[in-house]
């Protein structure tokens, strides 16, 4: 907004002493100790940068937006190493891999449930039928299971499987709800 013929106004103004020694050492330093001369180039300067013109403004633009650009980064490399699970009730499986603390393989989240709506503990026939697994993916992750302590193994006439904390202890077959 600078002018060709500019119309100068006297004016009066009062400021701090700190910041006339500021505004002497600015202008002996950058316009030959003009203080009326820094003064409007100061003044000149804040209008761009509050109107959005100006190199202020434009870091200031980038700084945000560099910011921005590193909290996605941060959230897509959060995304990226999510496990992603392939049984057939996906957020489920994740919930349950989190309040067990444990991966949840495959099949696991299908016996999970199947064993909690259970009243008493299955036999492996039950639990193939219900869950519809097949018997190597039944064992492999039944195993898994009863390894980490989640399910546990009673043994009645027959071998029967509970949710570890539900069945008061191997071989009665009974529920502790």
């Amino acid at each position: 907004m600078t002018e060709r013929n500019p119309t100068f106004v006297r004016r009066k103004f009062t400021i701090t002493k700190v910041l006339d020694q500021m505004l002497q050492e600015m202008a002996t330093r950058h316009y030959q100790g003009n203080v009326s001369l820094c003064l409007r180039a100061a003044i000149e300067s804040h209008r761009e940068n509050l109107e959005g013109e100006g190199e202020f403004a434009a870091h200031q633009i980038k700084r945000q937006l560099d910011g921005l650009e590193q909290r996605v980064q941060k959230i897509q490399m959060n995304v990226d190493e999510l496990p992603i699970e392939t049984a057939k009730n996906e957020k489920k499986g994740i919930a349950q891999s989190v309040q067990w603390g444990i991966k949840m393989a495959d099949g696991m989240p299908a016996i999970v449930e199947v064993l909690d709506n259970a009243s008493s503990p299955l036999r492996l026939e039950d639990l193939l039928e219900q869950t519809e697994l097949s018997p190597p993916r039944l064992q492999a992750d039944l195993s898994q299971l009863v390894d980490h302590g989640l399910v546990v193994e009673t043994t009645d006439e027959q071998q029967r499987f509970g949710l570890a904390g539900w069945v008061n202890s191997p071989g009665d077959g009974e529920t502790g709800q």
